[in-house]
């Protein structure tokens, strides 16, 4: 029996620990550009409504887009935006649910 409870606890902590630091990868993309209260608590909770192929997608667009638009590069942004449309459209419908 105590095995058991062990392989169970085992069998989640391996489950949760990634999708931790998933959402933490998550929130700190979606803040970089903006630490405000208001954006903190809007990527907050987009993280808990975004899962699968729409959060890996939303992931992929702020990663594309967070390098030029810190640099200021309004070109790399344009293009960027143009490929990761529909992750950016996921995040800000997913943000939009939050309001």
């Amino acid at each position: 029996m105590r095995s058991l409870k062990v392989a169970f606890v085992a069998a989640f902590a391996v489950a949760a620990v990634p999708a931790l630091a998933f959402a933490d990868d998550f929130e700190a993309l979606c803040t970089a550009a903006d630490k405000s209260e208001p954006t903190v608590k809007s990527c907050q909770c987009a993280s808990t409504k975004l899962t699968g192929a729409d959060r890996t997608a939303a992931i992929e667009a702020m990663k594309a887009l967070n390098g030029p638009m810190a640099a200021g590069k309004a070109e790399e942004v344009a293009a960027a935006t143009q490929k990761h449309a529909k992750g950016v459209e996921i995040l800000m419908t997913a943000q939009a649910t939050c309001l």
